[in-house]
């Protein structure tokens, strides 16, 4: 895929934020075209109409993950966003798909996963961790 694969990367945690942008250009050549601190940076910018992929944190001031992913799929349908929590015990599969994720990492695995996770849902697929939780009890 390389350089042609453009992503957004929305996440309130600076360190991790930039570690991530560090790690996808230059161990797996894909192109950061931004980066937000936040849902309400994210969607008030407008590079996501130009992105093949969003890595979106869920826990977020302002905006949520949740919710910007809402607000983005109701202007563009076709976005693919993948969810990066660092909270495994609040994410929850129902809740990420019926949003509109495609897929789902954890914070503790992005390094491992996230490769992967984006070559999934670049080919139409879905993923998420075989131990995510399945609804909000």
């Amino acid at each position: 895929m390389g350089k042609s694969v453009k992503i957004i990367i929305v996440d309130d945690n600076q360190a991790f934020r930039e570690g991530l942008q560090f790690y996808i250009e230059k161990a797996l050549d894909y192109e950061v075209i931004a980066a937000y601190n936040n849902g309400e940076e994210f969607i008030n910018g407008n590079e996501y109409l130009r992105c093949d992929i969003i890595l979106m944190d869920i826990e977020m001031p302002i905006i949520d993950g949740i919710k910007a992913t809402k607000l983005a799929l109701w202007r563009s349908r076709n976005l693919k966003i993948i969810a990066i929590t660092g909270f495994q015990e609040k994410a929850y599969l129902t809740e990420l798909i019926g949003a509109g994720c495609k897929g789902c990492v954890f914070k503790d695995n992005v390094y491992e996963e996230l490769e992967d996770a984006i070559h999934q849902v670049m080919n139409g697929k879905l993923y998420y961790p075989g131990n995510i939780r399945l609804q909000n009890s």
